[in-house]
């Protein structure tokens, strides 16, 4: 059911996209713009756009072209989705990690919350209203954000792991830096304290990059004899809790642009991914991206299907869900970090 509702969407989407051209009066450089997207251009069509877009029909463009550059087009993604959605023994999310993991680009997590503020330029926060009335247009456009920020997850398992198949395979094997990772954001979220007796924690030890004059905490996670490092944000100003901050590669204090892969070279730590010194803007950590962003891509994506492919969207959350004890049947289905921490020590 979920395939055929998720291609349908695609086909009006692609009518939504099309009728782009028909309503600006310049229809010749529309159709330019619309021939770019089609062909996977997309950093000439946010060119194009971006620096006059003023209507639905250039935010539309604009989300697309976002999506797209991230490595997740529209025809991407639904596919993914849908494919997903067919796994058998519980593993609808798992599966979709494993088939999205490798489409993401370095900067999908950017990209991706850039085709989210693009598309709620259009429908503004219907999706997550349960009094509102969504018509077709909406209902797809709700789908659109939810599958940009679901997205976000597949990217983020990208960065805390070496391998994301261990997700979905029932083999036993087990990925050491993903167990690392797990094992860093239950010792920032739970105050120093680990489950996982295979993990050992150094002291922490705090570290200011000059550029972004942000300081975190950094520890280091062995486990199996090999070591994995990690930025500990401050605790969040609103619930108190800390988490790991996603980071790309290693640089030192004072340049981001020196960078090297993930070795243990003298003088780098990770990088985190925000590098800015702009106050307002948050650090991107592992607890924002898998708990915020699947709360509110599931939620979006199940606001706009119907109900009778409801129990087929349900099936991804439930997934995590049950790793905790919990069930898709509870008052309260809403995802925490302690439902992620216990989903990814159950299954790796």
């Amino acid at each position: 059911m979920i395939k055929k509702a998720l291609i349908g969407s695609l086909v009006i989407a692609t009518l939504l996209l099309s009728a782009c051209g028909d309503a600006n009066s310049e229809g010749e450089d529309a159709l330019v713009t619309q021939q770019l997207l089609d062909q996977g251009e997309f950093q000439q069509v946010i060119s194009r756009v971006e620096p006059t877009a003023n209507t639905n029909e250039d935010y539309l463009t604009l989300a697309a072209a976002y999506m797209g550059k991230a490595g997740f087009s529209l025809s991407q993604i639904i596919g993914i989705v849908a494919t997903s959605a067919t796994a058998t023994g519980g593993n609808e999310f798992s599966s979709f990690i494993d088939n999205a993991s490798n489409n993401s680009t370095p900067t999908a997590l950017a990209d991706l919350e850039t085709a989210v503020i693009y598309y709620k330029k259009v429908v503004q926060d219907k999706c997550l209203d349960n009094n509102a009335t969504l018509g077709a247009a909406e209902a797809d456009l709700c789908l659109y954000v939810g599958l940009a920020n679901v997205s976000s997850t597949a990217v983020t398992f990208g960065y805390i792991s070496d391998d994301v198949t261990v997700l979905s395979d029932n083999t036993g094997k087990v990925d050491d830096k993903l167990t690392a990772s797990t094992c860093a954001l239950e010792y920032a979220f739970n105050d120093g304290n680990m489950s996982n007796a295979g993990c050992n924690a150094s002291a922490e030890s705090n570290v200011t990059f000059t550029e972004s004059n942000r300081t975190y905490s950094d520890i280091n996670i062995t486990v199996n004899a090999k070591v994995f490092e990690y930025l500990i944000t401050a605790p969040n100003t609103t619930t108190g809790v800390r988490s790991t901050a996603l980071t790309n590669g290693k640089c030192t204090l004072t340049s981001f642009a020196t960078r090297v892969d993930d070795s243990n070279e003298t003088g780098y730590y990770p990088c985190p991914l925000n590098e800015s010194s702009d106050v307002n803007k948050t650090d991107i950590t592992t607890d924002e991206i898998l708990v915020n962003a699947l709360n509110e891509g599931l939620d979006s994506i199940g606001a706009s299907v119907s109900t009778d492919v409801q129990s087929d969207i349900d099936k991804f959350k439930e997934e995590i869900l049950v790793a905790n004890g919990r069930n898709i049947t509870d008052a309260n289905t809403t995802i925490t970090t302690a439902d992620i921490i216990a989903y990814l020590n159950a299954n790796n």
